[in-house]
């Protein structure tokens, strides 16, 4: 039963977004009585977590299966990155509730894609730091470069202005390569620490 009631969850939030979608809607999607959702859910917004906990597990599960292991750590970061958009992009709930927030600022709609947002910087930084302790990315506030990360690669795919249609996969990796990753590459010798003038004088 639980399953069912996920299910239309899924489909009720997805066609109505949050502040459309009712208890008694999804009981009927999932063909069974509002009373029975309760026993699982106190709320809609009790609900309402629990889809978007669902969904952020998937984005990082997006992120994971585009990595191609034994590969260049850039070219995988960047892979995931396009994976995280597409995913955001096609997931028909997430764009429902982006349409709902630019129609009506639905306070509860605002606040799940801000979760969103947060858990996928959050996993963006962590990337990052591993990224710094295999010694291939150079030391950097891992947070911000991961806001900055996100944010760019947004914009890129959303409001970048081609006559030629879409960038392909090539495209957004040299971009990538070009515009971020000189930045963050570890270069020869810069992690090593560095000897002061009295310690070479000894």
């Amino acid at each position: 039963m639980r399953d069912r009631i996920e299910e239309a969850a899924k489909r009720a939030f997805s066609e109505f977004g949050y502040k459309g979608t009712t208890m008694d809607q999804i009981a009927r999607l999932a063909g069974v009585s509002k009373g029975a959702i309760y026993l699982h859910f106190p709320s809609k917004e009790a609900l309402f977590q629990h889809m978007l906990r669902g969904v952020i597990a998937q984005v990082r599960d997006a992120f994971e299966s585009a990595q191609v292991e034994g590969d260049d750590y850039f070219r995988n970061l960047e892979r995931g990155l396009r994976a995280l958009m597409r995913f955001r992009a096609d997931h028909a709930m997430l764009s429902k509730l982006v349409q709902e927030v630019r129609q009506f600022g639905t306070a509860e709609a605002r606040a799940g894609l801000g979760e969103l947002e947060a858990a996928i910087l959050d996993y963006l930084a962590r990337h990052l730091k591993r990224g710094v302790e295999l010694g291939v990315v150079r030391p950097c506030r891992a947070n911000l470069v991961a806001f900055v990360l996100l944010r760019a690669y947004t914009a890129v795919l959303r409001d970048f202005p081609s006559a030629e249609g879409p960038l392909s996969e090539e495209d957004l990796y040299q971009l990538f390569t070009g515009v971020f990753v000189d930045g963050l590459r570890l270069r020869p010798g810069e992690g090593e620490p560095r000897n002061t003038q009295s310690e070479q004088e000894r």
